[in-house]
């Protein structure tokens, strides 16, 4: 096992894959964010035509790194809706959010209004600005629903209104435009689309650190101990026809067990997503390299 240092983002890597704007950063405030650990991403990703990402989530490994092209696939179907509205209309989505990104709507009264409204049946491009003003004033960016499939994460009782993120959401889509395809799937439909010459990169949901439960709850149906497995025994038969596959996870004895087989990077990441700043900690990640 490799151990790698926390490092800064023009500390380390190809120099290269630096040269992305300071606007091209992620859109969304998601649980897990890739942001931190970009640098040492950049060092383990293989070179390839295409990367695949099954767990787009915050989009921050495609804004960061410099692949010829992308496919880019999430379960969650409000994510992946937002993300194809802003490539096909990014202005029409900056023009529905902004009113939402002001002082007046920075209250519980509006938070819950606009959440009630997105529960609602609403137009594809209204449902998308919706859905980036929840994540940036709901709590901690949590995406979460009830059993009847209702959007329900509580206000994050911020007195301050956050910025409109106006020149990403451009970079975003001017960037997704011209070489990302992007799906709603199932992480099983990405693998199933890959083909030599690419390269796959899974950031799932954690398993569980020994004394603290991992979010997994990012869709209705979660994601289990089977599903861990699921994905780690495709990464092994992906890479035995020839595709690498990389994957992010916690430095457990269980991940351990699960990519048995991988090589194994350790690199130390602060976790941001407690309610609490002096609950925050830093915890041992693990970079899991399958190579054919």
């Amino acid at each position: 096992m490799q151990k790698h240092p926390q490092l800064q983002a023009e500390q380390a890597g190809n120099p290269s894959l630096f040269n992305i704007p300071a606007s091209a950063g992620p859109i969304l405030k998601w649980p897990g964010g890739k942001t931190r650990l970009l640098p040492t991403l950049r060092e383990l990703l293989p070179a390839g035509n295409r990367l695949v990402e099954p767990f787009l989530g915050g989009a921050s490994v495609f804004l960061g790194t410099d692949f010829p092209s992308y496919l880019l696939l999430d379960a969650h179907v409000d994510l992946i809706g937002m993300y194809k509205q802003m490539v096909q209309r990014p202005e029409r989505i900056i023009e529905l959010a902004r009113p939402l990104f002001s002082q007046y709507a920075a209250n519980e009264k509006i938070y819950l209004y606009i959440r009630e409204a997105f529960n609602q049946a609403t137009p594809p491009d209204v449902r998308a600005a919706y859905f980036l003003y929840l994540n940036k004033f709901g709590f901690n960016g949590l995406s979460r629903y009830s059993a009847k499939g209702n959007f329900n994460v509580p206000w994050n009782r911020a007195a301050q209104a956050p910025a409109l993120p106006e020149e990403s959401i451009r970079a975003f889509s001017e960037r997704a435009r011209s070489n990302a395809v992007i799906v709603q799937g199932d992480f099983t439909d990405a693998f199933k689309l890959a083909v030599p010459g690419d390269v796959i990169y899974c950031d799932p949901p954690y398993v569980d650190l020994e004394d603290s439960p991992s979010f997994t709850k990012y869709t209705s149906e979660g994601f289990p101990r089977e599903r861990q497995q699921e994905l780690a025994d495709l990464a092994r038969a992906t890479a035995a026809r020839g595709i690498p596959v990389v994957i992010s996870n916690h430095l457990t004895a269980e991940t351990r067990e699960l990519y048995c087989g991988a090589e194994c990077h350790e690199v130390e990441v602060r976790r941001s997503v407690a309610a609490l700043a002096h609950s925050r900690r830093t915890v041992a990640e693990g970079i899991f390299v399958f190579t054919p």
